[in-house]
């Protein structure tokens, strides 16, 4: 049966410990240590970029603000899920228009990895 196959990895301690932090916050690093290369869109996608890293930290925030409030208040909580869910999408959407601005082939295809972890 399925059910057998699952395992629990770790035991949750706190938000630290919980995957969807570790990964999101991990994305977040990511975006700020991407490097544009000079281009004819270069100033756009730099304004772009810095609009796009602040608004991919607030999706960890709100992850580990949930897992505080799970107990506590449990709407709130899944309405913080939620909003994280919400700024995914937004920082998808910001990534996938670097992406069409951009000119330079490699940086393309770390931003295309970055979407698709996201999505994950």
């Amino acid at each position: 049966m399925e059910y057998k196959k699952f395992r629990v990895k770790t035991t949750v301690k706190s938000f630290r410990d919980l995957e969807i932090y570790k990964r999101t916050t991990a994305l977040c690093a990511e975006l700020f240590t991407l490097q544009l290369s000079e281009g004819k869109n270069s100033k756009q996608l730099q304004t772009e970029l810095d609009i796009l890293r602040e608004l991919s930290k607030y999706v960890p925030k709100y992850i580990a603000e949930s897992y505080g409030d799970r107990y506590s208040n449990r709407i709130l909580g899944i309405s913080k899920l939620e909003k994280a869910a919400q700024i995914i999408s937004d920082v998808i959407t910001k990534l996938d228009l670097i992406n069409i601005l951009g000119d330079d082939k490699d940086f393309k295809e770390v931003i295309l990895k970055i979407i698709r972890d996201y999505q994950i």
